[in-house]
């Protein structure tokens, strides 16, 4: 089957869950033979033929990939195009005028998978809160993004939603705020999945210095509520001195977290290691004891699905499709969002007991086996698709704004 993936992110330019997805979706589907090409933006570093590269700022990318779409497949167009996120609006408009107009373009099934609705994004930014005090305020960038890209990229997604001839959602939680805040339907819950890495002959031994370590990973937007894991570490100091925090991630919000970090009670307990590579954050993985994701919004965070791979319990919180990849009790815990104080002894459980620790970690791997590896995740993209080019193409559905 001949395949377009249509991603705005892509590694190694960008270390993102989509592009991650994206990445391994497309390896593991050319190793079942099928034809896989990749539609992203211009980046030297990749060497790969089958990823074609667009210019342009990524604000720019919708238009550029249209018209690169109708350049290279004008006359031989793949089977199915999956876009991701809302780039791909333009896209699929011009996909449904070819069909229209009777033109080869239009054969091709679009599929669009959907990481959040906009519309509820945009509400998460907002100021994050622990016991009643602010610990962390929105930038200038992210007031930006919430009142003027969030409702644009909102109504982009909605328009890819609804003339698209599948959407997929990453959790059910997802699929509910699409239905809603799109007025589309859902055609299937497929969650984010990545490559299995192998482990350790006795992955359950882990060095004294990775028994204390507590690791984040992902962007530092303000609705990751990095400043309430930064108020949980600090109260967790008295008890236990020896414990750090590595953060791996850059964003808006990393230089009020690396002030909130040098002042007395967390000086010296936690490392900012940046933006890393995708092989750089696997050993993290490897060097941590437990990972901790306090957001107050979410998708299905592949960050949780890499630790799970990786044997790590989770601490988390109960917010969108997090409870549907974590199993409170048995591979990791949940806690109520804004909550230092739940955040804290939450990490301190888990730390301190290894037995525990260990078998949540042991669990994680076991249910990311079962849910979570690429290989499950590409199946089900695959079957999709299949259901799709032996089925006519869903009628357009007019677009209510």
């Amino acid at each position: 089957m001949k395949l377009l993936l249509v991603s705005n992110t892509y590694p190694p330019r960008d270390i993102s869950g989509v592009g991650a997805l994206v990445f391994e979706l497309k390896r593991e589907a050319e190793r079942r033979g099928h034809d896989v090409r990749v539609l992203t933006r211009a980046d030297e570093t990749i060497d790969d033929p089958a990823v074609i590269g667009v210019p342009g700022r990524k604000l720019l990318f919708p238009f550029h990939v249209s018209r690169a779409f109708g350049r290279r497949f004008r006359s031989d167009p793949p089977a199915i195009v999956h876009v991701h996120e809302s780039d791909g609006a333009l896209l699929v408009l011009a996909i449904r005028a070819a069909r229209k107009l009777g033109r080869p373009l239009g054969r091709a099934r679009i599929v669009a998978t959907l990481q959040v609705s906009y519309r509820e994004e945009r509400w998460a930014v907002r100021p994050v809160r622990d016991r009643g005090m602010t610990v962390s305020r929105p930038t200038v960038s992210e007031w930006v993004f919430a009142w003027l890209r969030a409702p644009i990229l909102a109504g982009l997604g909605q328009v890819t939603a609804r003339l698209a001839d599948a959407v997929v959602a990453p959790s059910r939680t997802t699929a509910l705020e699409l239905a809603r805040d799109y007025r589309c339907t859902v055609r299937a819950v497929i969650p984010n999945g990545v490559l299995a890495p192998s482990l350790p002959p006795n992955d359950a031994v882990r060095s004294i210095e990775t028994e204390s370590t507590v690791l984040y990973v992902g962007r530092l937007r303000t609705r990751k509520a990095v400043a309430v894991l930064l108020e949980a570490m600090a109260s967790i100091g008295a008890r236990r001195p020896d414990l750090r925090l590595v953060v791996a991630g850059d964003g808006e919000q990393a230089e009020a977290l690396r002030r909130r970090a040098a002042k007395s009670d967390l000086r010296g307990r936690v490392e900012f290691a940046g933006a890393l590579s995708r092989e750089a954050i696997a050993e993290r993985y490897r060097q941590a004891a437990v990972l901790c994701l306090p957001s107050i919004y979410e998708g299905f965070p592949v960050t949780i699905v890499e630790a799970m791979a990786a044997g790590l319990p989770v601490v988390a919180t109960r917010v969108a499709g997090v409870p549907e990849a974590v199993d409170h009790g048995a591979t990791g815990l949940l806690v109520d969002p804004e909550d230092a104080a739940a955040l804290a002894a939450a990490i301190e459980r888990v730390i301190e007991d290894i037995d525990a620790r260990r078998r949540m970690g042991k669990a994680a791997r076991q249910e990311f086996e079962r849910r979570f590896t690429i290989g499950v995740v590409t199946d089900a993209h695959l079957k999709l698709y299949a259901e799709l080019t032996r089925t006519e193409p869903r009628p357009v559905r007019r677009v209510s704004w």
